[in-house]
């Protein structure tokens, strides 16, 4: 039950097994965004790689703890782990150490050895009243005893009473006995024994007597979490009005100062002057909160939410003020912030979830998001305004929309963003910087959807609307431009998107700075766009720099360096260095995965690549088995139709046909041209790259009249939409003197296999694999790169 001292034994045991261990660490286990900051906080001690965000911290402590490194021999406790299935996903698996629970669920008894916790042997109780309060009978002990049901947490209390007041037993009882009538007549609830809310309810009146403003302290203190409360909480106060005495102790250090010892002093919290921390336990939380009306339950539980307001440092997305989010965060729930209509209060969670979202816990960022949503949007009777066309709860909205696509949940995605636009829309019009945000918010969605056509056209409205409300180099309109080039990149118009992000990256420079994050991400589409134009050196030497000068400004770990190796590993590849690819997707596809899991859209789309270098190394059944995971792992994520999933598929199938099995890289491959027509048209860069590939499937079938006609067609259209000296293009030419030659026609095939080589000498250079392949006679392959999203 409450109150009997789980939390007390747990501590007791790490006391007297200190040397068995050399790492404790203690975790607040009541939320999983408590678990995520407490893991975090333990990989920054270990001074782990990835430590400062949740999403890299909380996989690499575990994976360490697992291995043993540093220390094979720690103890994690996770305190107040009412929910099994929610903290055991947390646990390091098979690790060396161990791990202590504390619960007053019983579903833990059929996951770890169970220890049931009881209240005090008599003697206990005894002991316990002796030790912290004057003399005491034991006659007068074991009534005491007696009257508080020998439960821990009274004894405590009742033993505290006495050693600050000195109050006869007698005397105590008597107030007690009255305790325990109020507390029967307000119905307790069953979360504790009355004993304990009688105990405390004597405590509370005198404290109240002697100094109002530290029992008032007490009853806000109630509305947060039960876990320490920074003093900060309560320093530095403007603003804010709760109560008369309260108030006045908020502005006067020395009056705070001694309300907290007062409180001390009556063994109602344990203050941690180290810490500088206010510590309530949650039974008295309770008991605190039930003792107020409902009036001034509202009251008090309003001036938490003003105290956590008045901290917030309305950053979210600086490192540097992380830490002070982590401080307000634990109290979201305990508070009932989301509760409160109070704009201040509103604005805290609304930067509580952009926190949540930078420091890299996407998941809890998109619960309290939802939770958020729903609470905002519920129509009030007395209100006028409909709830979901208030602004904070369209800001709320359109993180929801963006979680959603975060964690790869793009149906849910596609809902919300396109209800949250308009609304939008319909409350602030169509030029609102609001609505343009939300416009580009439904673009990416509409892009993770594998619309790249609706996506397109949007775009190209939104950047045409921001370019004549406020100007080629606003931030709003390079936003615009830059999401607008990632569009026209996946519908394939590789020509404008290089003239686009060629200006906006001038323009991001000039404005922003070089080393600038948006700078340096317009910078990759750029380099992205005339890789694919066929300019593989150039865009192999820039990407590398790129990738270093991410290095040096975010660290090896971050995001940004990862996403910047993934892509240098694609221009080596296309640039003909193999080897370089081979390792830098490997470490990529590593750490990717660590970061987020299998299937977010980084770690598909790397794995992807991965595999196309390891059957540029020959390992066939490695690329095999991890085109077949990519190929499912899309199908699972975007969609049977999607065109990154039909990508995967042809990829797959150049596997299958060059390890040996030509037939069911013809079903794949045929399947995914079909679609990709559909989809994107059949002079989209990647249809041809699909139907070039399909007469290599049939060729090696022994079907070389049906090869020719589509490498014939293939070369034509690829010459119009490509030109003659794109990569694409010569492949369909080397292929096509190749059905000639099968075809017993050497004429027309020696004067387009002449041609070809000399521009694969041109284009690629004398040693690039490509040239080197077509000089040997072989059929070229093509492969496709799935676009950013």
């Amino acid at each position: 039950m409450g109150g009997i001292g789980k939390t007390q034994m747990a501590v007791e045991f790490i006391y007297r097994h200190l040397q068995d261990y050399d790492l404790v660490w203690w975790i607040q286990a009541t939320e999983e965004t408590q678990i995520r900051s407490s893991l975090t906080e333990l990989a920054q001690h270990l001074r782990l790689p990835g430590c400062d965000e949740a999403i890299t911290a909380v996989p690499a402590v575990r994976e360490a703890l697992r291995l043993g490194r540093p220390y094979r021999r720690w103890l994690l406790v996770f305190d107040s782990a009412e929910n099994p299935d929610m903290a055991r996903r947390f646990f390091p698996v098979n690790g060396p150490g161990e791990i202590l629970v504390t619960s007053r669920n019983p579903d833990w008894a059929g996951i770890a050895r169970p220890l049931e916790v009881a209240v005090f042997e008599r003697s206990e109780s005894r002991d316990l009243l002796r030790r912290r309060g004057p003399a005491i009978s034991d006659s007068d002990a074991d009534l005491l005893s007696e009257k508080l049901g020998d439960l821990p947490l009274a004894i405590a209390q009742a033993a505290a009473w006495r050693a600050e007041t000195g109050m006869p037993v007698q005397e105590y009882l008597r107030l007690f006995d009255e305790k325990v009538t109020e507390v029967l007549s307000t119905s307790a609830p069953a979360d504790y024994e009355v004993s304990v809310a009688a105990a405390w309810n004597v405590s509370f009146d005198e404290l109240s007597r002697r100094n109002p403003a530290a029992h008032q302290l007490l009853q806000v203190c109630a509305f947060f979490a039960p876990e320490p409360i920074a003093r900060s909480l309560f320093t530095g106060v403007r603003g804010v009005e709760i109560t008369a005495e309260l108030d006045e102790a908020l502005r006067d250090p020395m009056e705070l100062g001694r309300a907290i010892r007062d409180i001390n002093k009556f063994g109602l919290a344990k203050i941690d002057h180290g810490n500088d921390t206010i510590v309530l336990h949650r039974l008295v939380q309770l008991v605190l909160r039930n003792r107020l009306s409902r009036q001034d339950r509202a009251h008090m539980r309003h001036g938490a939410h003003m105290l956590l307001a008045n901290l917030d440092p309305r950053d979210p997305a600086s490192p540097k003020h992380w830490p002070r989010y982590q401080i307000l965060l634990p109290h979201v729930y305990s508070a009932e912030l989301i509760g409160c209509d109070d704009r201040w209060v509103r604005q805290l969670v609304i930067n509580l979830l952009k926190f949540l979202y930078h420091w890299g816990d996407h998941e809890g960022a998109l619960a309290l998001a939802d939770q958020t949503v729903r609470a905002w949007s519920v129509p009030d009777a007395d209100a006028d305004v409909r709830p979901e066309t208030d602004l904070q709860v369209l800001q709320a909205s359109e993180r929801l929309g963006f979680y959603y696509w975060v964690v790869g949940r793009y149906t849910e995605a596609a809902e919300v963003t396109q209800r949250t636009l308009d609304l939008y829309l319909e409350t602030l019009g169509a030029d609102a910087e609001q609505t343009i945000n939300a416009e580009l918010t439904v673009a990416l969605v509409l892009k993770a959807n594998g619309d790249f056509a609706a996506a397109r056209s949007l775009g190209d409205r939104t950047y045409v609307k921001t370019r004549g409300l406020f100007g080629e180099d606003d931030p709003i309109t390079l936003n615009a431009a830059h999401d607008f080039v990632v569009s026209l990149l996946l519908t394939g118009e590789y020509e404008e998107a290089r003239r686009l992000a060629q200006e906006t990256y001038d323009r991001r420079a000039q404005i922003l700075g070089y080393d600038h994050d948006a700078t340096i991400s317009t910078q990759v589409l750029l380099v992205i766009a005339r890789r694919e134009l066929g300019e593989y050196p150039w865009a192999r030497i820039e990407q590398e720099r790129i990738a270093e000068r991410a290095l040096k400004l975010y660290g090896e770990n971050s995001v940004g360096t990862l996403r910047r190796r993934y892509h240098q590993a694609v221009a080596c590849r296309k640039d003909g260095d193999h080897e370089a690819a081979l390792a830098l997707s490997d470490a990529a596809l590593k750490r990717f995965r660590e970061r987020y899991g299998d299937k977010h859209p980084n770690a598909l789309a790397c794995a992807l690549g991965h595999s196309i270098d390891l059957r540029h190394a020959k390992d066939f059944t490695k690329a095999r088995a991890l085109g077949e995971q990519v190929f499912n792992l899309y199908r699972e994520s975007v969609g049977e139709q999607h065109p990154h999933t039909l990508s995967a598929a042809l990829d797959l199938g150049v596997t299958m046909r060059l390890s040996g099995d030509p037939a069911s890289a013809r079903a794949i491959d045929e399947r995914s041209l079909e679609q990709l027509r559909t989809l994107l048209g059949a002079d989209h860069p990647h249809s041809i790259v699909c139907a070039i590939d399909v007469a290599s499937d049939l060729f090696a079938l022994g079907r070389v009249e049906e090869a020719a006609a589509i490498d014939d067609e293939m070369l034509t259209r690829a010459r119009r939409i490509l030109g003659k000296d794109h990569p694409t293009t010569l492949a369909a030419q080397l292929n096509r003197s190749l059905d000639l030659r099968a075809q017993g026609d050497d004429g027309e095939a020696d004067v387009l296999y002449q041609d070809v080589m000399e521009r694969y000498r041109a284009v690629l250079g004398e040693t690039h694999p490509g040239t080197l392949s077509a000089s040997r006679g072989v059929r070229a392959d093509c492969d496709i790169d799935p676009m950013p999203l």
